[in-house]
């Protein structure tokens, strides 16, 4: 059958109905304009859960609107009290019995446009109907990221266009329905972000003392309970042997809810394999599922096997991954420390002497101090006998150091590590084969490497899990995942939150700029790397995790501190190196 496109029109991706809360919402606010002063700092209430509502489909509807309302319904599904329920009225039986909701997730640049596939000639259409009993309408779309049915967020280079047909058949009763679609989900990026819950899933060093944040997004009605399946389940793949699970082999979830109840408690039902765990591992597993499905105070952890309580009379609480210490600052030959919008003299100055530093490094609690002079050698300046020569080469990378104090760097596609008994060990990677290390991070928390490298496909970022044995040496990295996809020209890599990224680019117009990009997806705007604002050609930043401080350097040697979304105070003048501990 010849088919033409009848209607091409814009879909915009709003509901029906208007967007509710949780609680109610009182008349409008105005500006007080007498009565006493009150306090601004008073805690806010917080408004409760976003709920979408959908309208099911209409009386007669045209296919292009029944596809119109599914997708809106669609949308309205995570959210809602009864999954999809809406979602449902728009499909046949048997197409709602195959749809796999959440096979696949496509996050949208901007709206799909439908088109509608009708016979070319009405004559072509059955004897006594007024059309076709069956029409495909085509969404066509620009995809800037998805998910997996694990909820693991990828990110597009660019947006990739994609289409999805939908066949809808009429009923005995003369309505259209939808009888055939694609599995999974069309969420534009301005919904996603509500519709989907971001979600740390946290899992323990080997050595047990400090969590390591695996992101994922579920369903926000549910995500407690797609939280606990994916805990059980075990971490992404690349985080995979670099963290280690106190959960009984087997375990699995005796009720298909996590609740909470009124009080705020949240009762986590586990199958009688949690009764196989040791005090010291229920004691981990309740701390880590409070790290994960708290998110907030006010909240206890209540874990059963099956419907039987379960004490748990031991500690564990890792460390959540954190910078400390203040940057120190290189500038006219001496080192300084970083104070807000200030440098301080070191309490015990150290020695440049002799020394042309080009790239700097501080341990976690800001010891040991690295430099690299030139691009040749790294020369460890504090601690005994300092200064000392740690590494040697011919094109060093800028160093990291990690909170065992080995020191890191990196010379083509391979990293060389100088550990603190003087030995220096060299790793490889699969991955990094054909390219060359131009930047990288080693995370607070040491299990996770962020790497930028050139080579076929130009200058990419990933991050990958750090491997090492019983005596924590490094022996390798995993496969890794993609992060910052769309950034390009990526010159430098730090870590600014423990799942996001900061990251030196260039932006359209081929100017350096700074870039914030997620481990999984960044809070908010569909989850897409975002540019910073207010900071003009930086060719240096360095960041602490746990504090919402960046600091930037340009070519000048200005040194520039955010504060805000767009506004970057001087610090100070005349700066050749900074860094903080990391």
């Amino acid at each position: 059958m010849t088919t033409r496109p009848r209607h091409r029109r814009p879909f915009r991706l709003a509901l029906v109905a208007a967007l509710a809360m949780a609680v109610g919402v009182t008349g409008c606010a105005g500006i007080p304009t007498s009565g006493e002063v009150r306090d601004g700092a008073a805690d806010v209430a917080d408004p409760g859960e976003i709920v979408y509502y959908a309208a099911g489909p209409a009386v007669d509807g045209e296919p292009q609107t029944i596809v119109e309302g599914f997708l809106r319904a669609a949308e309205a599904g995570p959210t809602s009290t009864v999954p999809f329920s809406v979602a449902q009225e728009f499909l046949t039986a048997d197409a709602w019995d195959g749809w796999a909701r959440y096979a696949r997730v496509l996050v949208l640049e901007g709206d799909p446009v439908l088109t509608v596939d009708e016979p070319a000639d009405p004559e072509e259409a059955d004897e006594g109907d007024e059309g076709s009993d069956s029409v495909v309408v085509r969404a066509t779309a620009s995809v800037v990221a998805s998910l997996d049915e694990r909820g693991v967020y990828s990110e597009e280079p660019t947006p990739s266009p994609i289409e999805v047909a939908f066949t809808l058949t009429r009923g005995k009763d003369g309505q259209w329905r939808i009888s055939q679609l694609e599995d999974g989900l069309l969420l534009s990026s301005a919904v996603f972000s509500t519709a989907f819950h971001r979600t740390r899933l946290y899992f323990p060093t080997p050595d047990l003392a400090w969590w390591v944040p695996d992101v994922r997004w579920f369903p926000r009605q549910t995500w407690r309970t797609h939280a606990v399946r994916e805990l059980l389940t075990g971490p992404s793949p690349w985080l995979a042997d670099s963290v280690v699970s106190a959960f009984p082999e087997g375990t699995q979830l005796a009720i298909e809810a996590v609740t909470v109840d009124e009080d705020g408690e949240i009762a986590v039902n586990l199958t009688s394999q949690i009764s196989e765990a040791s005090a010291q591992d229920r004691a981990l597993i309740a701390a880590q599922l409070r790290a994960t499905l708290v998110e907030g105070g006010g909240r206890e952890i209540a874990l059963y096997d099956r419907t039987a309580p379960l004490r748990v009379t031991a500690n564990a609480e890792p460390s959540l991954p954190a910078t400390k210490g203040d940057a120190l600052a290189y500038t006219q030959g001496e080192l300084k420390r970083v104070e807000g919008r200030a440098l301080a003299e070191l309490d015990t100055p150290v020695s440049m002497h002799g020394l042309e530093p080009t790239a700097l490094a501080l341990g976690p609690s800001g010891d040991p101090v690295v430099v690299r002079v030139g691009t040749t050698s790294l020369v460890r300046i504090t601690g005994p006998e300092a200064p000392v020569e740690l590494v040697t080469g011919t094109d060093l990378v800028a160093p990291s150091i990690d909170r065992f104090d080995a020191v890191w760097t990196a010379e083509g596609n391979r990293f060389l590590v100088a550990l603190p008994s003087g030995r220096t060990v060299a790793l490889s990677a699969d991955w990094l084969d054909g390219r060359t290390v131009e930047s990288f991070q080693v995370s607070p928390e040491g299990a996770r490497a962020a790497v930028v490298s050139s080579g076929n496909g130009g200058r990419q970022v990933h991050v990958a899990g750090i491997l090492r044995d019983g005596d924590q040496v490094p022996t390798g990295l995993s496969a890794p995942l993609r992060v910052g996809a769309p950034v390009d020209g990526a010159t430098q890599v730090v870590w600014q939150e423990d799942t996001v990224l900061g990251l030196v680019g260039r932006d359209e117009n081929g100017a350096r700029t700074v870039y914030l990009s997620g481990v999984g997806g960044l809070s908010g705007q569909g989850g897409v790397t975002r540019q910073l604002t207010g900071i003009v050609d930086p060719a240096w930043i360095t960041a602490p995790v746990g504090r919402p401080d960046l600091l930037a350097l340009d070519d000048d040697g200005t040194l520039f501190s955010r504060q805000s979304s767009a506004l970057w105070p001087v610090v100070s003048e005349d700066v050749q190196l900074v860094a903080y501990p990391g």
